[in-house]
């Protein structure tokens, strides 16, 4: 009872202060904007957006909510990756696209930690939306952590090309990487066990997977 209550409570803060920060924005005071989206990640987390994008890439930022309550820890991953998120288009609007790239990451990372790990619990309206990140972040090179992030969500969600996409980014970058090579062979050996219906539905026909899955052992040096 006590976690709900708090959930409700976060809600409630956060429907305020994206409110605040639409106002903020429409009136182009940037840097308040920032200093509201700073406060309010201290109230998450005791450290500022400037500071927890400074983790990325270095820290995994699911430590963040390390130790708490799994439903306590979705809520404040989401609503830290909204504020990141806004924060990334405060810097966007203004011209500042390199400056964007650690919010828009960082809110990602997040993001797709906390649905990694979700329940059925139905998200709030500010949750950000992967595919609208995904594309903001599309001009930039992303770390293989992240790529790592992005395979795992889209297998669960059974967007087997879209994941198919990202693990080939990957072995193209690192061809010679193992831990790739390894990953993507177990991701194909997993989507194969499905049937050929939900491996169309997921827009990855069984013809293409094998293919794919012969060409990544052919790399390790085994045969499919």
């Amino acid at each position: 009872m006590y976690r709900r209550d708090y959930i409700m409570r976060q809600i409630e803060f956060m429907v305020e202060v994206l409110q605040r920060l639409g106002g903020l924005v429409d009136e182009r005071r940037y840097q308040a904007a920032m200093t509201v989206i700073d406060e309010s990640m201290e109230e998450l987390f005791g450290l500022n957006g400037t500071m927890v994008t400074r983790l990325f890439g270095r820290e995994p930022l699911s430590q963040l909510t390390f130790g708490e309550a799994a439903d306590l820890s979705q809520a404040k991953l989401i609503a830290a990756a909204a504020l990141l998120q806004e924060a990334g288009d405060i810097q966007a609007e203004q011209g500042m696209a390199d400056e964007s790239f650690p919010f828009f990451a960082s809110a990602l990372e997040l993001l797709l930690v906390a649905l990694l790990h979700q329940d059925d619990s139905p998200l709030p309206e500010y949750a950000p939306d992967v595919a609208e990140l995904t594309a903001v972040l599309d001009p930039f090179h992303l770390p293989p952590h992240l790529n790592q992030l992005l395979l795992r969500y889209y297998q669960k969600n059974s967007q087997y090309d879209e994941a198919e996409n990202v693990l080939f980014d990957m072995v193209e970058e690192l061809p010679e990487d193992a831990e790739i090579i390894n990953m993507g062979i177990t991701f194909y050996q997993l989507i194969l066990k499905e049937s050929d219906a939900q491996l169309e539905a997921g827009n990855l026909p069984r013809e293409e997977a094998e293919a794919s899955l012969a060409e990544l052992l052919a790399l390790r040096g085994d045969h499919f």
